[in-house]
């Protein structure tokens, strides 16, 4: 019996871990843990969650009670994930699975690798930053210079943050660096407006989902999660602007 209660409330738990660290709403992680463990029996469930932690307390039919805090200290995008964790809880809640199948489900999607190799990220981002140059009005030089600095930009981001795992510095450094390519290229006649290179590059920087889920938070009454989302939003936003201004002020 406590090795099945172990096993329901680790995989609960490593769902709902799964889900945060992917970029899932609060309001998601802490429905999808809640159904789990209900699937299995559990009463009195109580599912707590903010951006780096899940608190998980159940009562089993004989009136036990069992706590599970796990810290998720890592976050990232990643919503291919989050959608194939949906589906596992899914079928978990249909009773489609067993423990030990749902288990070994989510050990297989916990270790996927990302579909797409690392050169594929940069292209993707130098090619968006390019196009963002041409929805802020910008001329195709500018699109030109916006795929140079944008793309070089992302690159040096992902290299320095896996470095020194250090988000605020590596976001700093790379829309330090992004301003003088910008102002370089300029120099040399790879470009027409410099502020619209500039935004347009940094847009692969700008925390879009945070801004989106604290705001969805909020919305739905998770306030601390909310909060703590959209002041890490707000970080990184000043470190961008901190960046940027930098270069403006040297030039």
């Amino acid at each position: 019996m406590e090795r099945y209660i172990s096993d329901t409330l680790a995989l609960s738990m490593g769902i709902g871990k799964l889900l945060l660290e992917n970029g899932a709403e609060t309001y998601r992680v802490e429905d999808t843990v809640y159904r789990v463990a209900q699937s299995y029996g559990y009463l009195n469930i109580h599912v707590y969650c903010v951006p780096n932690t899940i608190i998980l307390n159940v009562e089993t039919k004989d009136g036990d009670v069992y706590n599970r805090l796990w810290r998720v200290p890592t976050r990232d995008t990643n919503l291919g994930k989050v959608k194939e964790a949906n589906e596992l809880s899914r079928q978990i809640t249909a009773g489609n699975l067993t423990v030990t199948e749902a288990r070994a489900q989510l050990k297989i999607i916990t270790n996927q690798k990302r579909i797409y190799q690392p050169y594929e990220r940069y292209l993707a981002g130098a090619i968006l930053s390019g196009f963002f140059a041409l929805m802020f009005l910008g001329t195709w030089i500018d699109l030109i210079g916006a795929v140079v600095a944008g793309g070089l930009g992302y690159i040096f981001f992902k290299q320095i943050n896996d470095l020194t795992n250090l988000q605020f510095f590596s976001e700093l450094t790379s829309s330090f660096i992004i301003g003088w390519l910008v102002v370089l290229l300029v120099t040399v006649g790879i470009g027409d407006n410099m502020d619209i290179m500039i935004l347009a590059s940094v847009m692969t920087l700008v925390p879009g989902r945070a801004i989106t889920n604290g705001i969805r938070d909020l919305m739905a009454g998770d306030y601390v999660s909310g909060l703590s989302i959209l002041a890490d939003a707000l970080l990184t936003a000043s470190a961008i602007g901190i960046g940027v201004a930098g270069v403006l002020a040297i030039v």
